[in-house]
């Protein structure tokens, strides 16, 4: 029987769709490449940073902690040019208690979110979480918003993960659901997804996803789990860092932090059956505070990630901010 051309047109369309979407649903796993330690507190800068970016069009890196600190830094070739040229640099103060920060690659629109307190304190009368975005920076004027100021859903849990796609969808993700969904025997939580349209976006599209509400249970603060950030793979999928502190009785006393590559099913990500990487058994030491994480530049072809700690408030925390870099298997 002889197939017609039109046929044989469709068929053939229809594999490389198939095998295009198989490309980029990829597994992604990482191993351990470099580490360093800043300056232990109260010297040096690197003090609570909670948000990393790397901007190619520049070559330069943001970083901006939960307090309000925001660096800009040229010239880093390897992680221990972070604090060389953190200490011989102003940050710029503002009013913003950082959580995450991202650019669009393709319009260099910048985009926040912040976190402040549950509770009014001395420090922040402010108890409200959002995400918002400036067409420009440095910015200017008022800002948009895409998740306006809300109270957050629940004590010291906000919105801390962002991602754009280098389309420019932006992924927003709560650090352990939305109001009403931070039960510990719920592990559905949402993502939200916002898609461009001319110059703004549409309303957000909910995707679930199954948190990890098992990591930390001995702890009487952190038992519901935590998202820290997430990072764009490409269009269809995202890296997903999960990590809490398993303190209180019978705990490790330790940040649990696992690494995960998920993909779009439906109006559901996935998760890899196996974590891309994780943090307790694949590094040499014991990780911290996990909050930032960004693609480092590469030329090679093998993707490298890097992630930094918060060190925290406090000078009696002998907490050190740790910078790490994985690299694609």
């Amino acid at each position: 029987m002889t197939i017609p051309h039109q046929m044989k047109k469709a068929v053939f369309s229809s594999i490389l769709i198939i095998f295009a979407s198989l490309a980029q649903a990829q597994t992604l796993e990482f191993t351990f490449l470099d580490s360093t330690f800043t300056t232990m507190k109260p010297a040096g800068q690197l003090h609570g940073i909670s948000a990393i970016e790397y901007l190619p069009a520049s070559s330069q890196w943001h970083l901006a902690t939960d307090r309000g600190a925001y660096f800009v830094l040229d010239n880093i070739r390897d992680l221990r040019d972070f604090d060389k040229r953190a200490n011989t640099t102003f940050a710029k103060s503002t009013n913003n208690w950082f959580e995450s920060i991202r650019f669009d690659k393709k319009t260099g629109r910048f985009f926040y979110s912040v976190e402040n307190e549950f509770e009014p304190g001395w420090e922040n009368l402010d108890t409200t979480t959002f995400v918002a975005y400036y067409d420009n920076f440095p910015p200017k004027g008022k800002p948009h918003y895409l998740i306006p100021p809300m109270h957050l859903p629940f004590d010291n849990k906000g919105i801390e993960s962002m991602a754009v796609t280098d389309d420019g969808t932006v992924w927003i993700a709560p650090e352990s659901g939305w109001a009403g969904e931070t039960k510990v025997e719920q592990d559905t939580i949402h993502f939200m997804r916002f898609d461009k349209q001319g110059d703004g976006y549409q309303t957000a599209k909910p995707y679930s996803y199954l948190i990890d509400r098992k990591g930390c249970p001995n702890s009487p603060t952190e038992y519901l789990g935590a998202i820290s950030e997430i990072l764009s793979v490409n269009e269809n999928q995202l890296l997903v860092l999960e990590r809490c502190f398993d303190n209180g009785p019978g705990g490790s006393n330790v940040v649990k932090a696992k690494l995960w590559n998920v993909t779009i099913q439906g109006t559901h990500l996935k998760k890899d059956k196996e974590p891309a990487f994780d943090f307790d058994t694949g590094l040499p030491f014991v990780p911290d505070n996990l909050e930032g994480m960004a693609w480092w530049p590469t030329e090679d072809g093998k993707r490298k990630l890097i992630l930094v700690s918060d060190d925290n408030p406090g000078l009696k925390n002998n907490q050190r901010t740790q910078f790490i870099l994985l690299q694609e298997k």
